[in-house]
């Protein structure tokens, strides 16, 4: 627990300095590049801690001959994905490497990404860390997240080649990237009333069945690996909780209430907002559809928008002018971000607490399950 919570007390500290001070350029880059080293050698390094451990671990390990990325390629391991694994292991069978080599490519992408995104690129980052240390282990969709990230500034400055060629790579790790495609037709401004009409009839249409069938008619387009992740994800479905939808519905619409109120405010200081807004707001469309049908599909889809509220939650702070204010609502930041970690790792703390790496906790026992 303590490397958790000593790395979000770094990222809250540079985020003080952010929000208090006005730091140079070199400044910046180095509290940045420190920020990354840390981050990259703590999942880098990181040994049976994570969701999913095993079968990336196996993966890796029988990922000895191109033949085979082709055969995992049809059975769930995108190509892309089974492409850089062989990369890793025709140099080494270390899986401490390729875990390295994995963190600095994605923390890398991160990082450029969450410069252009954010007005608090510090604030943001320590929101983004406490969100997302649940799916850590998910290697293919983290990859395909990070390149979706860093794809954004095409649609910011108007190259629609540039992002389609990034989401389709982004798509080669994890199928569901293709749902980013949206995000090229959202850096516009909506009325209220079309957004509160979009939102009811989502949540009718939710109710239906509907989702289920348009789901599986795109699965079946797809065909090959996605048909079968259509199964998968729609039998799996069926245990679907609803005590986690209802926590989740009541947390997006508060957030909903936050940013749409601030919306004319914050897009006029934040360009950028505009964009990040609409990509929660179709998440939240999203949730509506497919919450009471294909509960683990908005799990995994909903990455690609809900990863929009660290952006926007920092954003708040624009409307604050004085830094002492700033300084008192970081502060509550810093406790709702403490709270966010333990929710995020709440479904397997086994597999989180304790951090268990090759230096630190290594005789540790996990139970991997």
């Amino acid at each position: 627990m303590e490397v958790y919570l000593s790395t979000i007390l770094l990222i809250f500290l540079f985020a003080f300095f952010e929000l208090r001070c006005k730091l140079t350029v070199v400044e910046h880059t180095i509290m940045a590049s420190l920020l990354y080293v840390v981050i990259v050698l703590q999942v880098g390094l990181r040994w049976e801690t994570g969701t999913d451990w095993s079968s990336y671990y196996n993966n890796f390990l029988n990922t000895t001959d191109i033949n085979i990325v082709f055969v995992n390629s049809l059975i769930g391991f995108e190509l892309g994905y089974g492409l850089f694994s062989f990369f890793i292991r025709s140099l080494t069978d270390s899986y401490t490497v390729f875990l390295l080599s994995h963190a600095i490519l994605y923390y890398f992408l991160i990082f450029k990404a969450n410069k252009r995104l954010s007005p608090f690129p510090f604030l943001s980052l320590l929101l983004f860390y406490v969100t997302n240390i649940g799916v850590l282990g998910s290697n293919r969709q983290l990859l395909a997240l990070a390149i979706c990230l860093y794809a954004l500034k095409f649609v910011i400055e108007k190259k629609p080649i540039k992002f389609f060629i990034l989401v389709f790579v982004a798509f080669l790790f994890h199928t569901t990237a293709l749902l980013f495609m949206v995000y090229y037709f959202l850096n516009r401004d909506f009325k209220k009333y079309q957004i509160i009409v979009v939102l009811v009839l989502a949540f009718i249409i939710g109710k239906t069945t509907l989702p289920n069938i348009l789901f599986s008619g795109l699965g079946s387009l797809l065909g090959g690996a996605s048909a079968s992740k259509v199964d998968v994800y729609s039998a799996a479905s069926d245990v679907g909780d609803a005590s986690l939808s209802l926590i989740g519905l009541v947390r997006r619409l508060i957030y909903f209430v936050l940013f749409i109120v601030n919306y004319d405010m914050l897009t006029a200081k934040f360009k950028e907002y505009k964009l990040l807004f609409n990509g929660f707001l179709f998440g939240l469309v999203f949730y509506f559809l497919f919450s009471n049908s294909l509960l683990i599909l908005v799990n995994r889809g909903s990455l690609y928008f809900n990863v929009m509220e660290v952006f926007l939650l920092s954003s708040q702070l624009l409307i604050f002018q004085l830094k002492t204010d700033r300084k008192y609502i970081l502060l509550l930041l810093l406790i709702y971000s403490i709270y966010l970690f333990f929710q995020a790792i709440s479904g397997y703390p086994d597999l989180f607490v304790p951090y268990k790496g090759i230096f630190i906790n290594s005789d540790f026992k996990r139970n991997l399950y």
